[in-house]
């Protein structure tokens, strides 16, 4: 049986047209470890600007340890190379 951690993945994110305007997006999920959380995270965001190309509603996550991308802006650039990954002790 796989053993699944709560992880937090915070990702700096500036503004495209001022670059002033810097904030973060966080992500949160079920992962066996920091590697796959992140990979989890980039998934969703991935899979929220597909929908939200094509006009479709982003996708919620279905359970509660399901990573989803809500809240995306597209005048936004995640910077995911400076992506912070933690595990959340419940």
């Amino acid at each position: 049986m796989r053993n699944l951690t709560v992880w937090e993945i915070d990702v700096p994110m500036k503004h495209r047209q001022d670059a002033a305007r810097k904030g973060v997006h966080v992500f949160t999920g079920l992962a066996e470890n920091g590697h796959e959380a992140i990979a989890a995270a980039v998934r969703a965001c991935e899979i929220a600007q597909l929908h939200a190309m094509t006009g479709q509603p982003i996708p919620a996550g279905t359970s509660r340890g399901a990573w989803s991308a809500r809240g995306l802006r597209p005048d936004w650039e995640l910077q995911w190379d400076r992506a912070e990954k933690k595990q959340i002790v419940l």
